[in-house]
């Protein structure tokens, strides 16, 4: 080997560190900026001055939640089992014209879509053809559900959600996206 070849691949070696170093400080500075964001943006949630937000999407709760196919794993081996084994909610699910797979895609997508994931809210096409809707008045019309069944559903979507060891914080979230939801279903 050369003298000159040995320099050149001595200043490839360092570029490369140098690359490195850069990208890991570019990083550390936009994990700070989004912190920074975020902790303004909740100290002015309550505030109606709006508030420009970084969003970082690894850092939401739909990404923690692995996204929509984590979501929907949730829903498929966790959630939805416990729902239909609770007698006042099956009682609900009966007489559908949409399938369970079908509701199962449609609502992790519209959780991805409130938690901060990439999902749309509506009018997504799931695997079967099914078109998803965006307005609960329209998807629970004559369903006519009581409140009471709609505390229990979040009840038992929190309950599964801590067993499947989601932490509180997120549980807190996935209710109010469910929360958002109640007066579009109530008694429609």
């Amino acid at each position: 080997m050369t003298m000159t070849s040995r320099h050149s691949t001595e200043w490839i070696k360092y570029l490369a560190v140098a690359l490195i170093c850069a990208l890991v400080a570019i990083d550390g500075i936009g994990s700070v900026m989004a912190n920074t964001a975020r902790t303004n943006g909740q100290q002015m949630e309550d505030s109606t001055t709006d508030v420009p937000r970084l969003v970082i999407k690894s850092d939401s709760v739909a990404s923690r939640l692995g996204g929509y196919h984590g979501i929907l794993a949730f829903l498929h081996n966790f959630a939805v089992p416990a729902l239909l084994a609770d007698g006042e909610i099956a009682a609900f699910f009966g007489n559908l014209t949409v399938t369970p797979d079908d509701i199962e895609q449609c609502l992790a997508m519209m959780l991805d879509h409130d938690l901060g994931g990439s999902s749309p809210h509506s009018g997504a096409v799931v695997e079967s053809g099914h078109k998803c809707r965006g307005s609960m008045p329209k998807i629970h019309k004559g369903r006519n559900i009581p409140d009471r069944t709609i505390s229990r559903f979040i009840q038992i979507i929190s309950e599964q959600a801590a067993l499947a060891g989601v932490s509180k914080t997120d549980i807190k979230a996935i209710v109010k996206a469910l929360e958002q939801n109640r007066a579009g279903i109530r008694n429609k």
